[in-house]
């Protein structure tokens, strides 16, 4: 919640060409600074789980097979009263939440798309409930812009809380693990 009392809040669908995980460290890209990394022993073994998984696969498809499709699907919701222009900017803002959180992103094989849905409950003000002034639109940018800057960071959290959550899947395509199999939790 902005200081204005403004929600801001996001949900991602995460299947991204790219990863949201540093093949280094094993970290998030997009987790906060401070957060510890995975031990390295525990980090060499989410490898050869990965590198397994990955020889695994490469036997399901024909060597005819297109490169795979994949997309990252995301929603910044608020109840700020917003113009079809400032909906419009925010998911375009939020697209560099994306680009913390996931590398490399909006590539070629990727459909990444972020949408803004406002239920236009509480209009853009001051924190202390004022509006802007209207002979000062500088007022109004620097409150918008708090909202955009906000929309990025929590669809970079929301994506990193997805991968943490999610289950790993077994597809005709092969057996596809998770963050939290590979590095137990």
């Amino acid at each position: 919640m902005l200081p204005n009392g403004i929600t801001v809040a996001a949900l991602a669908a995460v299947n991204a060409a790219g990863s949201p995980i540093d093949p280094d460290t094993g970290a998030f890209y997009g987790d906060d600074p401070g957060q510890s990394l995975p031990a390295p022993a525990q980090h060499a073994r989410a490898r050869r789980l990965l590198a397994e998984a990955h020889r695994t696969n490469t036997g399901h498809s024909p060597t005819t097979a297109r490169p795979p499709l994949n997309t990252t699907l995301a929603v910044i919701a608020t109840d700020a009263r917003l113009s079809p222009a400032q909906a419009q900017k925010l998911a375009g803002t939020a697209h560099d939440g994306l680009a913390r959180a996931i590398r490399p992103v909006h590539l070629m094989t990727d459909g990444d798309t972020v949408f803004t849905l406002a239920t236009a409950t509480r209009p853009l003000t001051h924190p202390d409930g004022t509006p802007p002034d209207p002979e000062t639109p500088i007022e109004g940018a620097l409150i918008l812009s708090e909202l955009l800057s906000t929309g990025a960071d929590v669809l970079t959290r929301a994506i990193v809380k997805g991968v943490r959550a999610a289950t790993g899947t077994d597809t005709p395509g092969g057996r596809y693990p998770a963050y939290r199999e590979l590095y137990g939790n």
